[in-house]
């Protein structure tokens, strides 16, 4: 799949010897959720606010001289970053800081995409309001200082923003040295917490968490904030919608598979999606399955095993290069793409192969790859696809920016097959990926395949091409 990941968040409230240690690896373990940059904010042992921002990954944020120098620190959230629509330019990097009346310090750290920014924007700079970056994010932290300079209670004002924000957004919160976590009420994007030895610590994927063993992990409940603070870790419940709309694409594509998200396991949902695929090729004979990696490898796994086709690597990924949909631009796509993949001949040869990956969205990295496999000798290319057709824009913080630039959107199934160049496609139909998520399936949103969005959201007032999600 050539499409491009979400932010992740990461916060820790607590002073440890390996505090600083703790952060990095959990950043760390969000890295496939953003490459185009990383920050981090945190209090230190003298009460200073410090702020640093990379382009760059991980590994490079915790190499600047300055972080370096600290093993621990009082509280801390970090954000790993894409960018959903806009600039790549250094001033969107997160997280973003303010001050309020009072003149505390605020930091703030967001994965998703708020549909109603722009106006939110125009009322706050009518009141005066100044904005320096191109990100919906940026709004929510004036909206909660705004709200703070007037009652001096974060708690109200973060309520206000659940209240008042339309979209998704998952939220790591610093501020008076608390770190607040909270989401939208129809839980888009997963944001998960736990502790350790007083400590607490707050991430995207439980995997982040288990990076520094902790494994009795919980929820931050949609339309809800968990505060961790010197007096412990406190609930405030609002009120949830009646109808939650998790991302399903986290489980198809963007989390990693050994996390577990929405109360789903990750490798599970793609395995068996894997396992239904190949029930549409019943009595149908072929040398091996081969993933896309690493995206394809589980579903290739289900596929595999549910069809008693050998699975090989017919495809070798170099990790030395970003993933392709992680690339602001069209231009940085078409040059990884070209660099990403290597084909083991013994493999793809005269060979009928079944190729799978998780999805297509552009369309771009899998023209590519056929391309390369053909100059290498398959007899047969048959692509399977463990997902439906991508065929209409996320308004919630995946980067599919307009439908012109989905395939799906712009070609049958066999003009798809003609342009990528394979011999036959299928894609799982979308009542049998739902299917795998049992009763929990009415609580996820799967509208970039259906075309049905949320009922809460007005498709007159989403102002995608305005604003950049996080």
């Amino acid at each position: 799949m050539e499409g491009r990941e979400k932010c992740g968040i990461v916060g820790v409230y607590g002073l440890t010897e390996s505090s600083m240690n703790d952060a990095f690896l959990m950043m760390n373990a969000l890295q496939h959720r953003g490459q185009e940059g990383c920050g981090v904010c945190f209090i230190d042992q003298g009460n200073k606010f410090n702020r640093f921002v990379v382009q760059g990954l991980v590994k490079d944020l915790f190499s600047i001289k300055e972080i370096s120098n600290y093993t621990k620190f009082r509280s801390l959230i970090g954000h790993i970053r894409y960018s959903t629509t806009g600039s790549d330019d250094i001033s969107n990097l997160q997280p973003f800081t303010s001050q309020t009346i009072d003149g505390k310090k605020i930091s703030l750290a967001h994965n998703g995409n708020v549909v109603n920014a722009y106006e939110i924007r125009e009322k706050l700079m009518e009141e005066g309001h100044t904005f320096s970056t191109t990100t919906d994010s940026e709004v929510i932290l004036h909206y909660i200082v705004k709200n703070y300079n007037r009652t001096l209670n974060i708690e109200e004002s973060i309520k206000n923003v659940i209240n008042e924000f339309i979209g998704a957004f998952s939220i790591v919160v610093l501020f008076d040295e608390r770190v607040i976590a909270f989401r939208d009420k129809q839980g888009f994007r997963p944001l998960v917490y736990g502790s350790k030895n007083g400590v607490f610590y707050f991430a995207s994927e439980d995997t982040s968490l288990k990076c520094v063993d902790i494994f009795d992990v919980k929820e931050v409940p949609p339309g809800s904030m968990v505060i961790a603070s010197k007096e412990g870790i406190k609930e405030i419940k609002l009120d949830t919608d009646k109808h939650l709309s998790h991302c399903v694409f986290e489980l198809v594509y963007f989390a990693k598979p050994s996390s577990t998200i929405f109360h789903e396991s990750v490798y599970n949902f793609r395995y068996e999606c894997g396992k239904i695929l190949a029930t549409y090729d019943e009595g149908k004979k072929f040398d091996y399955v081969v993933p896309v990696p690493d995206s394809g490898f589980i579903s290739a796994i289900g596929y595999s095993q549910s069809s008693n086709t050998p699975l090989a690597m017919g495809l070798v990924r170099s990790h030395f290069t970003a993933r392709s949909f992680i690339q602001p631009k069209q231009y940085s796509r078409d040059n990884v793409v070209k660099t990403k993949f290597f084909i083991t001949d013994e493999v793809v040869k005269g060979k009928k192969i079944v190729l799978i990956d998780d999805s297509i969205v552009r369309g771009t990295t899998m023209k590519r790859i056929v391309s390369v496999l053909k100059k290498h000798g398959v007899k047969e290319i048959h692509l399977r696809i463990s997902s439906p057709p991508v065929k209409y824009p996320c308004y919630f913080g995946i980067d599919f920016p307009s439908e012109k630039e989905l395939v799906a959107n712009e070609m049958t199934i066999p003009e798809i097959a003609k342009y990528i160049g394979v011999d036959s496609i299928k894609y799982l139909e979308i009542e049998d990926m739902m299917s795998i998520l049992g009763d929990n399936r009415t609580n996820f949103c799967n509208a970039c395949f259906s075309g049905k969005y949320p009922t809460r959201v007005d498709s007159g007032k989403l102002r995608k091409d305005i604003f950049e999600g996080a």
